[in-house]
């Protein structure tokens, strides 16, 4: 008995220690809550009950992040035969923990059974979770050892909620944004330039006439011409392009720049 105390100390121990925590919270901070409130609730109550309390967290903020009720559990899959040798399987609604295992099985009857590449798109899903995608991994490599393609499309239309490969994704519209000055036609071509060289990936430049007080009450054909300048970009981006303009740009030029938050589609081909 006193042996077998041990044992679970130790386990305990290698289960709580900080370096434990490091990459749980890489891959989202969502699991790092479900993984200390798990450990709690074990300490708290039993191993059964904070063990059940964490997976109802889990589908909580699964819920929460819109997967519908009825897929929890059950996946909604279309397979379709795209080749000779190659199936496709589209999931909708969600790719969770909880319905993984009706998905691994018609993934594994498809095409380990049959002998078939698979291709898997994600793009129609709500939510896949990191327990599919590291899931997904382990099947490719499955594959892989049969001599079968595996791959796996869609992600890019959904969001990460971290930098980590495996982190959980959601479809939701990501945040940009959009940079828009005002300024004489003259320094148009020098902005383009210097945005560019900032690793600003696109925009958008319309000419255009206007002023600021000197030109409002005057004719419309002696008004300043001018160009707006509209870019996206992350917000990191957008401070340096900011500080480019307020220190480079506004001392020389008249313009005036906004800046506002935005809600884009593929937000990471601004990237």
């Amino acid at each position: 008995l006193a042996a077998l105390a041990a044992m679970l100390v130790y386990t305990g121990f290698r289960l709580t220690h900080p370096t434990e925590f490091i990459p749980i919270y890489r891959i989202g901070r969502e699991q790092l809550a479900i993984f200390i409130t798990t450990m709690v609730m074990v300490v708290v109550t039993d191993l059964l009950v904070g063990v059940l309390i964490g997976v109802i967290l889990k589908v909580s903020l699964h819920l929460a992040n819109g997967v519908p009720l009825r897929s929890l559990f059950k996946p909604y899959l279309e397979v379709e035969d795209v080749s000779e040798d190659t199936s496709l399987i589209r999931a909708r609604d969600s790719a969770v923990f909880s319905n993984w295992i009706p998905f691994r099985r018609q993934i594994e009857q498809v095409g380990l059974v049959q002998k078939r590449n698979l291709v898997i798109d994600l793009s129609g899903v709500q939510l896949v979770d990191d327990s599919v995608l590291e899931k997904l991994e382990e099947m490719r490599e499955a594959f892989e050892l049969e001599g079968l393609g595996f791959s796996i499309r869609g992600l890019d239309s959904l969001i990460p909620m971290s930098d980590n490969v495996l982190a959980t994704r959601k479809r939701t519209l990501g945040q940009m944004k959009r940079l828009t000055i005002m300024a004489p036609s003259a320094v148009a071509e020098h902005l383009v330039d210097e945005f560019v060289e900032r690793g600003v990936t696109g925009y958008t430049i319309t000419e255009c006439k206007g002023g600021g007080r000197q030109f409002a009450d005057g004719p419309l054909l002696q008004r300043a011409r001018s160009v707006r300048l509209e870019v996206l970009v992350p917000t990191v981006r957008a401070a340096a392009l900011v500080e480019f303009l307020r220190s480079e740009i506004l001392p020389e030029f008249m313009a005036t720049v906004c800046l506002e938050t935005v809600e884009v589609l593929h937000s990471t081909d601004f990237e």
